[in-house]
């Protein structure tokens, strides 16, 4: 396991943190649903992976939504909206966490539920969104429309509107899966925006950055009155990071939302095979292939996307 006291142990959490701050601009994640798993993987307990991944998805999602709002790509209500009742799902998911650590079955429950969603909103996001919607709209159309149109509505963006309480059971699983994985939410967030509430890809991912930031400060002080945060690991993913978001956000530019949304569902679906590898106790190959993709993703957006325009302003 990593010694993360080494200088070699500094160097790779500051290079992780790049990599991670690149993926999280570009795809619109706190970045944790990588970070968590892999800080496990190198050898941090659960909890101590879930309390320091919160807090350096602050640090990528307060840069992040930033230069995406000034870019036009965050609505800004939705993500109060959100974020705000998100709250209350991170405040129930918790203390189940902390409790399945007490019975030191955190590992395996937090592992499974993170191959599930991984999985599931992968395969979501791969689908075409006709498709879903049509789906959707055949097997329980008078609910989904119920829904989608139970007044009070929401207005965002072109003459659309979602109901306030359709936001508010989405933001009530984000944040109960966000308390108990220890994620920023944007792996689930983006698919959401894209599919229900039928936003544009860049759009998704600027409005799930501000999401994000809202409801992980809250998730994070929570941990961190559990004594369950590391700050050291967090400060040096977070330096890295700082300089990746800032690439990440700039290269979105140059990738149409189709395939933004088809490169984002591949990532998902090959991460949760890093965590099934570590599940089966295969340590040693999970630690390599997490490690592998997350570096291997970061270089061909690079390669794609990150020389149409100047990387540096």
């Amino acid at each position: 396991m990593l010694d993360f006291n080494s200088t070699f142990g500094y160097a790779l959490l500051i290079i992780i943190g790049f990599n991670i701050g690149i993926l999280s601009g570009f795809f619109g994640i706190g970045g944790c649903f990588m970070l968590t798993p892999l800080l496990n993987i190198l050898g941090l307990p659960m909890t101590n992976a879930i309390g320091t991944g919160l807090l350096f998805s602050i640090i990528v999602s307060l840069y992040g939504s930033l230069k995406h709002f000034f870019l036009g790509n965050a609505i800004v209500k939705i993500s109060l909206i959100v974020g705000f009742f998100a709250m209350i799902g991170v405040q129930a998911s918790q203390p189940i966490i902390l409790y399945l650590d007490f019975l030191h079955e955190a590992d395996f429950y937090v592992r499974l539920v993170y191959i599930v969603l991984l999985i599931g909103f992968g395969a979501m996001t791969l689908r075409k969104k006709q498709d879903i919607q049509k789906s959707l709209h055949t097997n329980s159309s008078d609910i989904i429309t119920k829904v989608r149109h139970f007044p009070p509505l929401i207005k965002y963006g072109n003459n659309r509107s979602i109901s306030l309480y359709a936001l508010i059971l989405v933001a009530l699983f984000v944040g109960f899966i966000q308390g108990f994985l220890g994620v920023g939410g944007g792996f689930i967030l983006v698919p959401i925006f894209i599919i229900i509430l039928d936003m544009k890809s860049h759009h998704a991912v600027g409005t799930s950055l501000l999401t994000i930031l809202i409801s992980s400060s809250f998730a994070s002080y929570l941990y961190m009155q559990s004594g369950k945060v590391i700050f050291t690991i967090a400060g040096l993913l977070g330096i890295g990071a700082f300089f990746g978001v800032n690439l990440g956000v700039k290269m979105i530019a140059n990738i149409d939302s189709l395939r933004l949304k088809t490169l984002f569902s591949i990532f998902l679906l090959l991460s949760s095979l890093g965590i099934i590898l570590k599940a089966i106790h295969f340590d040693l190959i999970s630690i390599a292939y997490s490690l592998i993709l997350c570096f291997s993703v970061t270089l061909f957006i690079i390669l794609k996307y990150g020389f149409r325009t100047k990387l540096i302003e």
